[in-house]
């Protein structure tokens, strides 16, 4: 049987497959009510990095191979994304849309990848 704290991580890597899912929507519609070049979108790519990068720092104190892993996939998508939120600053207006869309896809496999191991028990 599962453990509450897996069902709970489960459930959060599914707000992470919705999150991503509604990035991949936005990038792909072409539709965004933002500039990407405003300091408050840099200060988010700049926090998700951070996040990212102190998730993946911290596997270190993780006991179990399922969760250690987990945490090294949410760690390094969210430093994937904050990249690639920075990046937005650089690339042309007409391919935000794209990038946008592709930092959504790593969103959801993050979720994906993290709720079955999630669900892996040890």
């Amino acid at each position: 049987m599962l453990s509450p704290a897996n069902l709970f991580r489960m459930m959060t890597e599914m707000i992470f497959v919705l999150l991503g899912g509604f990035l991949v929507w936005v990038g792909l519609s072409g539709m965004f009510p933002f500039n990407p070049r405003k300091p408050a979108w840099l200060a988010l790519g700049a926090v998700l990095v951070y996040w990212g990068v102190r998730a993946w720092m911290k596997t270190k104190r993780a006991a179990r191979t399922a969760e250690r892993a987990a945490v090294r996939v949410g760690g390094a998508s969210l430093a994937l994304v904050g990249l690639m939120m920075l990046g937005l600053v650089f690339v042309e207006f007409r391919w935000v849309g794209t990038v946008l869309a592709m930092s959504g896809g790593i969103l959801v496999l993050r979720g994906l990848i993290s709720a079955v191991l999630s669900l892996r028990t040890d």
